[in-house]
């Protein structure tokens, strides 16, 4: 396989990622390749390509003379996705508290984030929030330093915004800078079974935020890539 097609098609796929962690992309959106294809100067083929390998993750859906969309994700399927993430994220942190143990573990990066999203939480600028909440997650899995775990949480992040933006309680209390910053603590106080605790609250809390009794939405424009 071309080496040059296949680092551009993943940078397509980098740029649904970013859309959906960012609120631009919503579920159901239909994507054009055309579009994609006038906006990167990329062949059809690339394009094609980076939607196969989204379509693979699940983060978009594709049918017969309908076009690819991006998913919009079920309760079942949303509850699946938290599942997932629960097997993976615990352990992260099973890792993590043990680098930390062995004083192999440079946790200022995460400490960075959760002081922006600090300075973020309760104001008007939720897209940014969101994106931070999300970093927070993929940058643990980065600190493990093994690539097949964050190649496996890394579709999953951005599915859990999708439900997130389908199902989101706007009367929820949930605040996701307090449990990440509980999170830290709980890695920093070495002791592990209170950090899997701690994660696997957090993502309990993430679901149990969410109203599944709120209607899907059809959206059906198909460029939002402005």
């Amino acid at each position: 396989m071309n080496s040059g097609i296949n680092n551009n098609s993943d940078k397509v796929v980098d740029l649904v990622f970013e859309a959906i962690l960012k609120n631009r992309l919503k579920p159901g959106v239909r994507l054009s390749e055309i579009s994609l294809q006038e906006e990167l100067g990329y062949s059809r083929s690339v394009v094609r390509q980076g939607f196969d390998k989204l379509v693979d993750s699940g983060l978009l859906n594709h049918k017969k003379n309908q076009g690819v969309r991006v998913a919009c994700p079920t309760k079942d399927e949303t509850i699946q996705i938290y599942e997932a993430r629960k097997a993976i994220e615990n352990g992260v942190i099973s890792i993590l508290v043990e680098k930390h143990r062995s004083h192999r573990l440079d946790l200022s990066v995460i400490d960075q984030l959760t002081t922006k999203e600090k300075q973020l939480h309760g104001s008007s600028m939720h897209d940014e929030h969101t994106r931070l909440s999300c970093d927070f997650h993929i940058t643990l899995a980065e600190l493990c330093d093994n690539k097949y775990i964050v190649e496996s949480l890394k579709p999953l992040i951005p599915l859990s915004t999708l439900a997130a933006s389908v199902y989101s309680d706007p009367n929820s209390s949930f605040c996701s800078f307090a449990e990440h910053n509980d999170l830290i603590q709980a890695i920093k106080s070495n002791d592990i079974k209170k950090a899997l605790q701690s994660m696997n609250n957090h993502l309990d809390n993430c679901v149990s935020s969410l109203d599944f009794k709120k209607a899907l939405k059809n959206n059906s424009y198909s460029h939002i890539f402005s």
